[in-house]
């Protein structure tokens, strides 16, 4: 296993150092990229699987198989084992990608000579430039004026990033960025481990001060998944503050714990196929007592049948419904009115209408809506700045549906469809690129990542989506 590891991060070694050597230095996204990627990777495999696949351990493993050519995944021990290697291998790879890429800040003029790059961007601190001490509020605002402005963060991943770093601010003082030590960033971290789960709302420390509801006795406390999050977004600041020189060192580096992913996974549970049919028979049954609205039946309609993303499905606009090459497509954009977001760069994509959608009169609903003089598909769902526009759907279907059809308190919700949908279209063959292609995560890989601009065609497409059945 260990051979086959070396064997293909080696090859995508060799593959990126012939690329730059054909097209010069990184450009500043693919730097940016590594570097992110050094961060992400670096604390254990169970996490870099989770990150680095959609299928998570078993899709990063039966990918890495096949590719290899190994007949079946390992079980056992031998998993474990593939596991640890294959992160390890990644981060060799994007160790060596960095070092190779770094020797374009020198020029060696004799054979022999020293290739060492002369400028390291992990020098000691006493090379370093010296870090602009600015307010704490001041980089933060800054930090979010370029976030904005780069249209890089949904409503609800720019509130809980904005939750954490008040949290960070509270805890260290708010001290310039420049200030803080490793020892200040394990002290945040000690304080998330007696941090209060709901504090805002549980009546035992809504009223209490950060440092009194600390020391609640008898209430829960934030899970490890949570706690993560927290530090992922304490990471990320000081990441883009070292870049920007608002400080020397990124100290929450390596901090996030250790988390069962198997656990976690229990929140994103699929779909079985007959609770597929019985959702699909409600929603289509014109006299269902469930399903009164148009806002009820449409939205859990589309995301069933393209695996889209909630705020994605509720913030469609009219002309966001498009012909393409003989095609039906959903254009899944950010472009039209200001509070559209998307999650990252990789969710604008377009996702053909299933034939299914087709043939339940969504053509014909989209019409209505486009006679009746509506910009957006669904004008009747309001925004909200932490929810985006999908707050009252996904209660309606969590809270309501899926309880009153017996599915209620098993870890299913709306966001299960995706799961869903990425799942039976594996199990069908579609093949990982064109998987990736329909729900909006980013290609892997120089052929793909690089080379492929254009994507896949409409037809392709709508050929990989009419694979999932129930």
């Amino acid at each position: 296993m260990r051979r086959h590891v070396r064997e293909h991060y080696g090859q995508l070694l060799r593959r990126f150092r012939d690329k730059t050597a054909a097209d010069g230095p990184p450009t500043q996204d693919v730097w940016a990229g590594l570097k992110n990627a050094q961060e992400l990777f670096a604390d254990d495999p169970e996490e870099f699987a989770a990150l680095s696949h959609p299928g998570g351990e078993d899709g990063l493993l039966r990918a890495f198989c096949a590719a290899r050519g190994i007949n079946g995944v390992p079980a056992g021990r031998a998993r474990a084992l593939l596991l640890e290697e294959i992160w390890k291998g990644h981060k060799a790879f994007i160790s060596g990608a960095i070092e190779h890429a770094k020797e374009f800040d020198s020029v060696v003029l004799e054979q022999g000579q020293n290739t060492t790059p002369q400028r390291n961007f992990e020098q000691p601190s006493a090379n370093k430039a010296v870090a602009e001490v600015r307010p704490f509020s001041d980089v933060v605002g800054r930090y979010f004026d370029e976030l904005e402005r780069t249209s890089a963060l949904v409503a609800k991943t720019e509130a809980d990033k904005r939750d954490a770093l008040a949290l960070l601010s509270e805890l260290t003082g708010a001290k310039p960025l420049s200030e803080p030590t490793r020892t200040d960033a394990q002290e945040v971290k000690a304080a998330l481990f007696k941090l209060p789960k709901n504090r805002s709302k549980n009546p035992k420390t809504r009223l209490l001060s950060l440092s009194e509801m600390l020391e609640v006795p008898d209430v829960d406390r934030i899970a490890p998944r949570t706690m993560n999050v927290y530090l992922g977004h304490m990471q990320s600041l000081f990441t883009w503050a070292v870049n920007n020189r608002y400080a020397s060192e990124n100290i929450f580096s390596g901090l996030k714990i250790r988390n069962n992913v198997r656990a976690t996974d229990a929140g994103r549970r699929a779909f079985s196929a007959e609770q597929l049919r019985l959702m699909f028979s409600h929603l289509t049954d014109p006299n269902s007592t469930l399903v009164r609205k148009g806002i009820h039946k449409w939205p859990a309609l589309i995301g069933m049948f393209t695996g889209m993303r909630l705020n994605e499905v509720a913030q469609l606009e009219v002309h966001d419904i498009e012909l393409r090459d003989g095609v039906w497509c959903f254009n899944v954009t950010p472009d039209g009115e200001d509070n559209k977001r998307l999650k990252n760069a990789s969710s604008k994509r377009r996702v053909p209408l299933h034939d299914k959608l087709i043939e339940c009169g969504f053509l014909t609903f989209h019409d209505d809506q486009k006679a009746l003089g509506h910009s957006r598909l669904f004008p009747e769902l309001s925004y909200s700045p932490q929810n985006g526009y999908g707050r009252n759907a996904g209660r309606w279907f969590n809270e309501r549906f899926l309880p009153e059809l017996g599915m209620g308190g098993q870890g299913l919700v709306f966001h299960c469809l995706r799961h869903t949908m990425v799942t039976r279209l594996a199990h069908s063959g579609v093949e990982e690129p064109l998987l990736k292609a329909l729900i909006g995560h980013s290609q892997t890989g120089v052929t793909f990542s690089t080379y492929f601009r254009e994507g896949f065609l409409p037809a392709q497409l709508r050929g990989a989506i009419n694979r999932f059945d129930f």
